[in-house]
């Protein structure tokens, strides 16, 4: 070969290799095979869609199809015990709310698992405050002001949640300890219903989601928030004071979450792989709407804090529960 040509052939040769994609850009698909996203509530509510919405966005990284598996029964248990009796390959996961994994086990007498040793933490996916409403005709304007009336009249009034057991549920059992009051707790079949009662004069105050309040915490609307639990305040309702201002830091802690979780024993490079394809989906304007929609604020994905999170949580429920005289579901 002459000069001429030696040279030539190289400089193709660097050309061929500066053309290649980068190594990222040629990373492995995560899933070998399809996968699926657990849910344990029915078709068609928020977490639902969000799960849809993530199975969706989080494919393509994965290589693979995602599926939403909807196992809706038993307060969770049933999703959550599919996805312990699974592979920990990846391609089963469950998106779970942070009730069902650190508030059950304190609330049930007997699970099939034990969450914290046998689910691998991924990525927290959002969190939301819950807040507590009365009827905007209510002579109460602030929290303390509630507290004075509910005081005067012992076991006069009462509080509405989304059922036994519910964050809502033990938010207002934590408030009434917390302040000293005798309310009637009344549960219902969710939040629509309660906020109907409360519109209607039949309940004093509602323990909500956020999301599930939004319509009706705006401007003129028949609804007043008192307070919200969390540290901060809601930037679509910057004028709800969070318990801790009104007094109560205990209720701060309280909020509500929803997490990615695979079976125990998964391999951490894999949990990493994942947690970062989460992430990615989870930084997407439209995912952040979506949770928005719901009351919902990106959560952390970051697995280590997650997992701490999960630990935190389970200790905190379990020593709140306790504080107020326990509640059980069979």
């Amino acid at each position: 070969m002459t000069k001429h040509l030696w040279i030539r052939a190289a400089l193709c040769a660097v050309a061929a290799v500066a053309l290649q994609p980068p190594a990222w850009a040629q990373a492995a698909p995560t899933l070998s095979k399809p996968g699926r996203i657990v849910v344990t509530v029915p078709p068609g509510g928020g977490i639902d869609t969000i799960a849809r919405r993530l199975a969706t966005k989080v494919a393509p990284a994965m290589g693979q199809p995602v599926i939403v598996e909807n196992r809706p029964g038993a307060s969770g248990v049933l999703g959550v015990d599919n996805i312990v009796r699974s592979a920990p390959d990846g391609s089963s996961l469950i998106l779970a709310a942070g009730s069902t994994i650190t508030v059950l086990p304190h609330l049930m007498k007997k699970l099939p698992y034990d969450a914290t040793k046998d689910l691998t933490p991924i990525a927290q996916i959002g969190v939301t405050p819950l807040v507590m409403l009365v009827n905007a005709d209510n002579p109460a304007r602030t929290l303390g002001e509630f507290v004075a009336a509910a005081k005067a009249r012992p076991g006069s009034m009462s509080y509405g949640s989304y059922g036994n057991g519910t964050l809502g549920h033990l938010i207002g059992e934590a408030f009434k300890h917390a302040a000293g009051v005798d309310l009637v707790h009344v549960p219902y079949k969710g939040c629509a219903a309660a906020i109907n009662d409360l519109i209607g004069g039949q309940l004093s105050a509602v323990m909500c989601d956020i999301g599930s309040s939004a319509a009706f915490l705006q401007p003129g609307s028949r609804l007043r928030g008192l307070a919200i639990t969390g540290t901060g305040r809601v930037a679509a309702f910057p004028a709800i004071p969070n318990f801790p201002e009104a007094g109560y830091p205990t209720l701060g802690p309280l909020v509500g979450w929803l997490g990615i979780f695979g079976p125990a024993n998964m391999p951490k490079p894999l949990v990493a792989t994942l947690m970062a394809d989460f992430a990615a989906v989870m930084k997407t304007e439209d995912m952040r709407a979506a949770l928005a929609q719901i009351g919902y604020e990106i959560g952390d994905p970051d697995p280590a804090r997650f997992a701490r999170t999960v630990r935190e949580d389970t200790v905190l429920w379990g020593k709140l529960i306790q504080s107020i005289g326990g509640i059980a579901l069979e």
